[in-house]
């Protein structure tokens, strides 16, 4: 008996590990941005790269399963859209599925049609396209289900991933039919479908969290108008729970769970990157005024939660696109120009604030490892911060192309795209 439950261990630990070496969707487990091992600090074109393989234009970030790296792609010449499969040890192409949607989604100059991450359970990989819908394969390329979905007829296009909660993908559809889906992981039938048009143009993954025995979806609403929400949803079946009312519209960036909270950064209207430029004054204005927060959630509400479960609130340091990091305590947080915000995630107290050295725009979300955090600027720096009590760059590593994309972190490896390539760095 007792050579039985050493064995039991032995294998926990074991099967425990390798899940831990994966990046299952975006912003890797439970979108946490947290991988694992020792990733190199310093790397570049010509610097510790283990591999570097041509891709197809897309802003999807990539997931990595069972030796296998997933991501999209979008063929402009002929409107086609593909998964493609790379070896996750040698770099090559294993394999690339195309669709060919009868429309193309309009999406914003910066956008793609092949924006979403998929997401996998390690036996399928489940892709979202907006001018598609859900698609299932296996991890050799072969079909196993579609659900069209109407185009979202979203003015910036779809972005919000697919994600896997239990034993259901779960998907924001976003645009003019605004809802909340649950599929069965299997087959693709629908289980649940809840209403979300009050939030039409919304960009945010869904969050798995459980908390007290209970599982939860959260969503953070995006819509132009005011008094959007961070709502929750019962993963049983897509029931309203809870809802932090009064936010800034333009939701973009997902939520964050750790230290047993869920924490959302909420932006107010962000001006075109143009306007900006030709008005940087009247930019810095609008933004000094506007409403956008930084918040944490305690777990337990029901129904409108502002007055009794809301944690912390603060104002600087919202960060556009990028989601905020939650790591060893902290809540990490980057606004364009490269300004990074560290707090103490328990109480919003800040740690520290400041420039890292990297000018330009955000979009792709930090991730960490090893006590250092990685933030990508659009204009392909990736610089790297240590994870002590002060703002201390270690390394500013410039690629050979933008960055909008989140990296991945697996194993001690970091997994990079580039508007051209994808990149694996490790020592």
């Amino acid at each position: 008996m007792k050579r039985a439950s050493w064995i039991m261990v032995v294998a926990t630990v074991v099967l425990s590990s390798l899940a831990a070496a994966e990046w299952p969707q975006f912003r890797g487990p439970n979108s946490s941005g947290i991988g694992d091992g020792k990733p190199p600090v310093e790397f570049g074109p010509s610097q510790n790269v283990l591999w570097k393989t041509a891709v197809g234009s897309g802003l999807s970030s990539p997931i990595i399963a069972k030796g296998r790296v997933f991501l999209t792609e979008f063929d402009r010449a002929t409107k086609q859209l593909a998964t493609l499969c790379i070896d996750q040890r040698t770099g090559k192409i294993l394999w690339r599925r195309p669709v060919a949607p009868p429309e193309i989604e309009k999406v914003h100059e910066i956008s793609s049609p092949a924006a979403p991450t998929p997401a996998t359970d390690g036996e399928r990989v489940y892709v979202y396209f907006g001018s598609y819908g859900l698609v299932s394969y296996d991890l050799d390329g072969k079909v196993l289900w579609e659900r069209r979905l109407p185009l979202p007829q979203n003015i910036y296009g779809a972005v919000a991933s697919p994600i896997v909660a239990g034993d259901l993908v779960v998907l924001n559809h976003q645009g003019k039919e605004a809802y909340l889906l649950g599929v069965n992981h299997r087959d693709g039938k629908t289980v649940w479908k809840t209403d979300r048009s009050q939030f039409q143009y919304g960009w945010s993954t869904p969050v798995y969290w459980r908390h007290d025995g209970i599982d939860e979806i959260v969503v953070l609403g995006g819509d132009f108008g005011p008094n959007q929400r961070l709502m929750a949803y019962n993963l049983a079946d897509g029931a309203e729970r809870w809802w932090v009312a009064g936010l800034p519209p333009c939701g973009k960036s997902t939520p964050v769970i750790g230290g047993g909270m869920v924490f959302l950064a909420a932006p107010d209207i962000i001006m075109d990157v143009e306007a900006e430029k030709r008005n940087p004054e009247r930019a810095a204005q609008i933004y000094a005024n506007n409403a956008s927060r930084v918040m944490a959630i305690r777990p337990g509400g029901k129904g409108e939660v502002n007055q009794t479960h809301v944690a912390w609130s603060e104002h600087k340091g919202t960060p556009g696109v990028p989601s905020p990091l939650y790591y060893n305590g902290r809540l990490y947080t980057v606004q364009n120009g490269g300004i990074v915000f560290s707090r103490v995630a328990k109480t919003g107290e800040l740690v520290y604030s400041g420039r890292m050295g990297a000018l330009g725009y955000y979009y792709s979300s930090p991730v960490a490892a090893d006590n250092k955090i990685y933030f990508a600027s659009e204009e392909g720096v990736v610089i790297v911060l240590d994870g002590g009590e002060e703002l201390k760059v270690l390394a500013r590593n410039k690629l050979d192309g933008q960055i909008l994309a989140t990296p991945a972190i697996v194993d001690g490896k970091i997994y990079v795209r580039t508007e051209d390539h994808l990149y694996a760095f490790g020592r």
